[in-house]
């Protein structure tokens, strides 16, 4: 088919790379550092320390902080910049303790989370509370509850008191956690220390029941936050509406965004993202545009999530032409693609059956320097897969390896169906064991396919060794995986080991296969999917 003009312009593009990211070099003592910094950035660092240190003993922490960020930046190129922090405070001072926790604290703000926890473990003493909770934050931020929790154990039994900060940092660690219960009772316990939850906290609390699907009781919650005469937040609200966004609640979604709009707040990006998403999802497409055009009004500038969520919105209402043209139009803003714009035109070019001008689009965006990642080569192999063109699917799949991405579960999946699918077992198998030696685990998905593979094949006893093998790990087979299963059995005429097969995966544990007539049986209630 031609390419529109839109798709011509994206094709035919070239950008700039993109800056890498900062990396952390190897650590380095404090006489290195200072052995490896010129003079004048010595005496500049060593006047800073001082400064820090005189805020920090006058109780003056946000004029220290703001100090102890220009000492940061003020590090050599080559040094860490925590390392380099660290060695000026520690050689301008007898008694460094107070400024280094101020430090752990400006090194969390700045987002260099590894520098902040190197720091905090270098520190002889626990330090204040303020670089505990800074410090508890950073830990939740890299997923490392069991420390999270370990720390605050070791702050009580140094008899600490925890402030509501402690609490909303835990409560959100429960969050992440998917611990609601435990949140719960970190909540109580607050209560219990008469600490009166503020406004992060409530809106903490309602995204991790909204998050694990408690719907009803984050709306209790949002109820006696108001009843409290507390205001909720573009937090609290999104929270909210999101969750009813993905539960098809778009109504209820848009009466909390008159709700905000009523209490004073001024829309976010977030918030508008979070409706546009919400319309497309049940195809009200002129709601989602009308929103849209909402921001020009409120003026939010449009951000690379919400063109987004029009590019995928565009492409599930079969708009493909659309997509592209509000991807002209987010380019023509000066605004940069991220990978998730990449993996979504990929997406969406491959299910409207584009797959060459995806496989275009995805080069021209590795060869531009684009940030991609696995979900743009996964939808492109999978649809190779489905296509049967499986030596363009494992060359992606090299591409893919070639330049940093490695493959996961949902690679090694597609490969594999689209091998078994073929009776290319050997080769499968192959991609199998190569998944399992890099230590990707297999889910029900992998062996639902391996599983169809060796049964379509005639090699039963395959299937139900990585039947066994599946279970052995705790993984609970599907509709298909059973489906497939008693397809290869009844294949081989084993109708009554097929009858035990759907019993034991239907509840029927009381029927006798040698006395029921199959007949009698809703067995066919399996074949819901076409077995090729």
């Amino acid at each position: 088919m031609p390419l529109s003009s839109p798709l011509r312009l994206i094709l035919s593009s070239r950008r700039r790379p993109l800056a890498t990211h900062h990396r952390c070099l190897s650590s380095s003592s404090a006489a290195a550092v200072a052995a490896a910094t010129p003079a004048t950035s010595r005496d500049r660092a060593a006047h800073l320390a001082a400064a820090v240190h005189g805020s920090a003993a006058a109780k003056n922490f946000a004029h220290a902080i703001r100090l102890t960020k220009s000492l940061v930046q003020a590090s050599s190129p080559g040094a860490r910049p925590g390392a380099a922090a660290f060695a000026a405070l520690a050689s301008t001072s007898g008694s460094p303790g107070p400024a280094l926790g101020v430090l752990v604290i400006a090194l969390s703000q700045m987002a260099l989370h590894d520098e902040a926890l190197s720091v905090f473990h270098r520190l002889p003493t626990l330090p204040a509370l303020p670089a505990c909770n800074a410090t508890l934050d950073v830990l939740v931020r890299a997923h490392r509850f069991d420390r999270v929790w370990k720390l605050f154990d070791e702050m009580l039994s140094r008899g600490m008191v925890p402030t509501v900060v402690t609490y909303n940092t835990l409560i959100n660690a429960c969050r992440h956690e998917g611990a609601v219960a435990k949140a719960w009772q970190v909540w109580n316990q607050m209560a219990a220390r008469r600490i009166g939850p503020n406004v992060v906290t409530y809106s903490t609390m309602i995204s991790a029941l909204c998050d694990e699907g408690c719907i009803g009781e984050a709306e209790q919650l949002f109820l006696a936050m108001k009843q409290t005469g507390m205001r909720p937040n573009h937090y609290t609200y999104n929270a909210l509406m999101s969750s009813h966004c993905k539960r098809d609640g778009i109504n209820r979604a848009l009466t909390l965004y008159q709700e905000l709009l009523k209490s004073g707040l001024v829309p976010n990006a977030v918030i508008f993202t979070t409706l546009i998403d919400g319309f497309f999802q049940v195809n009200r497409i002129s709601d989602a545009k009308n929103i849209f055009l909402d921001m020009h009004r409120y003026g939010v500038a449009p951000t690379v999530p919400v063109y987004n969520s029009l590019i995928d919105g565009a492409f599930r209402s079969g708009d493909s032409q659309e997509a592209l043209t509000v991807y002209e139009d987010m380019t023509r803003l000066g605004l940069c693609p991220d990978e998730f714009t990449c993996s979504i035109i990929v997406r969406g070019l491959c299910s409207g059956g584009q797959v060459q001008v995806a496989a275009r689009f995805l080069e021209a965006m590795q060869q531009s320097g684009i940030n991609l990642n696995a979900a743009a080569y996964n939808a492109l192999i999978d649809e190779y897969c489905k296509n049967g063109d499986l030596a363009e699917a494992l060359a992606t799949c090299t591409i893919m390896s070639g330049v940093g991405i490695e493959p996961n579960v949902v690679t090694y999946s597609s490969l594999i169906d689209g091998h078994s699918k073929k009776g290319k077992m050997e080769i499968a198998m192959a991609i199998y064991t190569e998944m399992i030696a890099k230590g990707v685990e297999p889910n029900v998905l992998t062996y639902t396919a391996l599983i169809h593979g060796h049964a379509k094949d005639g090699d039963i006893n395959a299937a139900f060794r990585l039947q066994k093998e599946m279970a052995e790990k705790g993984i609970s087979p599907n509709s298909v995986t059973v489906s497939v299963l008693v397809d290869g059995l009844c294949r081989e005429n084993r109708i009554q080991d097929a009858v035990m097969i759907f019993m034991k995966h239907s509840g029927q544990k009381k029927l006798n296969p040698k006395q029921c007539d199959i007949h009698d049986l809703d067995i066919w209630s399996l074949f819901r999917w076409p077995i090729p």
